[in-house]
This record gives structure tokens, sequence and C-alpha cells, in this order.
């Protein structure tokens, strides 16, 4: 079998390499885009919610939320305390939470007429 006959040679592999790095790379960039650019379209519209609103029409707002809960989150007490504290003397029965990013949280709680109490974020 003669050298030039073998199907791969050190500068082909060289290149599929280098071809699927680039391609990877390109991926992890899109994806940051487009998880960029949904958060700030997340974020533009749970800055619309205000006391008193539905929860449906919160909930046609922003989107099924990734949770819903009886106590208040942010991901972490520290730090949120006064959002701890505000949400403690709300009117509030319940929570809808949607976890944004790897660390943010946006939670909104509800009293029993199913209208916004208090409106909070954080996270990490």
């Amino acid at each position: 079998m003669s050298k030039n006959s073998r199907p791969f040679t050190a500068a082909t592999v060289r290149l599929l390499v280098l071809l699927v790095v680039m391609l990877f790379g390109l991926t992890v960039v899109t994806d940051w885009l487009i998880t960029s650019s949904e958060n700030q379209e997340f974020h533009e519209r749970y800055k619309e919610v205000v006391l008193g609103m539905s929860e449906s029409l919160v909930v046609s707002l922003l989107g099924a939320p990734n949770k819903r809960s009886s106590e208040f989150y942010l991901g972490q007490r520290e730090g949120f305390e006064g959002a701890y504290k505000r949400a403690a003397e709300s009117e509030a029965t319940h929570y809808l939470i949607w976890n944004r990013k790897a660390d943010l949280v946006y939670a909104i709680g509800f009293n029993e007429a199913g209208n916004v109490s208090i409106v909070e974020s954080g996270g990490t």
C-alpha cells in the first residue's frame, strides 16, 4: 500500500478535527445568542407585570412557569432578605416561579383572588 493511498493522512485528520471544533464553537455561540435574546425578551415582559394583574394574564405574558409553590423562592436567601421579608408580609398564598439562565429566578406571588400581590427576582 503506497503512502498516497492511505484513507486518512495526518493532514486530513487535523482538518477534520479543526472542522469539528469550529462547528462546536459555532453551536455554542449560536445557542448563547438565542438564549440571551430569549432571556432579554422574558425580562422585558416580566417588567410589565403589575400588582393586581390576574394569574392567567401573567401566564399568557410570561408563559408556563417552571414551578408552582406555596413557598417563596429566589434560589438563595442570603442577599435577598428584603425580598423574603416582603413576600412574608404580602398576601400571597402561592407563587409561580420561572428559572432563567443558570442562576436567575423570577417569582410572582398571588393572593386568594388569583391576583399578583408581589413581584420579585433574584438568584445566586
